[in-house]
């Protein structure tokens, strides 16, 4: 990974060859973007955001390319440009809770722009999902009834493009650490806490997509991706405070990898309440006490 980042700030053709192939590699060309954005600047940023949205393009014109491809490019795409705005967030204002809002925000927004600007290619592209849904349970001899509107909303695309930024972004500053501020990251990262205000606007606007959308959760995934990351935050700090292993670290990304449900509510809840306590600081005092 260390030569990866080496290779991107490089120049502005390596970075290009990187955000352009990198689409073959979940999260690689996003990153590539975010790297480039933290470091040098929105030009080098929309330059390079550029050749990472190209074949995505070229993939989303492609009238014979499978459906679930289109949209899953289609959230490609929204990722790297929520990848730009949140890394710029984070490059001037230094705050991973803003950097967090803003990809979610952004990505909410593209979603529902999405939703109404190219509703009758959605339209179709959800209609040939449910109807390759409906052949595959078919050929087991099941049944499936799915309305098109339940396939691909706008809130699991805000989600899909909100999850890929995020991760993007992350990866993208643990690069630049890597090549310009070796433990930056693992510091900064430990420190993600949201601020109670923000903890509480967010499990209200989960609340009220559970009532207003009917039959889909992802808006309400999208609203918590924040407060998840600040529960996986600090599980970092609290293996790193008690010198538990990075073999903890491990069994418990492999729980979330097989949980993934009920173990993101755990995390979801574990954020909220860390925003009002502050466990850190707890654990912070607790260990000076006992020194």
């Amino acid at each position: 990974m260390h030569s990866l980042a080496q290779f991107i700030m490089a120049g502005r053709l390596k970075a290009a060859l990187v955000a352009f192939f990198g689409n073959l590699v979940p999260f690689i060309s996003p990153a590539a973007v975010g790297l480039v954005t933290l470091r040098r600047g929105v030009t080098d940023a929309g330059l390079l955001a550029m050749w990472a949205i190209l074949p995505l393009l070229l993939l989303v014109r492609m009238s014979d390319v499978n459906p679930m491809m289109v949209w899953a490019s289609i959230a490609s795409m929204v990722a790297v440009v929520a990848v730009v705005v949140a890394a710029l967030v984070l490059k001037h204002m230094v705050s991973w809770p803003a950097a967090l809002l803003a990809a979610v925000g952004l990505s909410s927004v593209m979603a529902l722009l999405l939703e109404s600007l190219v509703a009758t290619d959605l339209t179709a592209i959800r209609e040939s999902v449910v109807a390759i849904l409906q052949g595959m349970a078919k050929r087991q001899g099941q049944s499936l009834s799915l309305a098109p509107e339940q396939i691909l909303s706008s809130g699991a695309l805000a989600w899909a493009a909100a999850f890929t930024a995020i991760g993007a972004l992350l990866l993208a500053r643990w690069w630049q650490a890597l090549l310009y501020n070796p433990g930056g990251f693992r510091k900064e990262f430990h420190a993600l806490r949201l601020s109670p205000t923000v903890a509480f606007v967010l499990l209200g606007a989960i609340a009220l997509s559970y009532v207003v959308v009917n039959n889909d959760l992802s808006w309400g995934n999208v609203l918590g991706l924040p407060l998840m990351l600040s529960g996986v935050a600090l599980v970092h700090h609290m293996v790193a405070f008690a010198q538990l292993g990075g073999h903890w670290l491990v069994i418990f990304y492999t729980g979330l990898i097989l949980l993934v449900g009920p173990l993101s509510l755990v995390l979801v809840a574990l954020g909220f309440l860390d925003s009002l306590l502050d466990f850190r600081g707890r654990l912070a005092k607790k260990g000076a006490g006992g020194q």
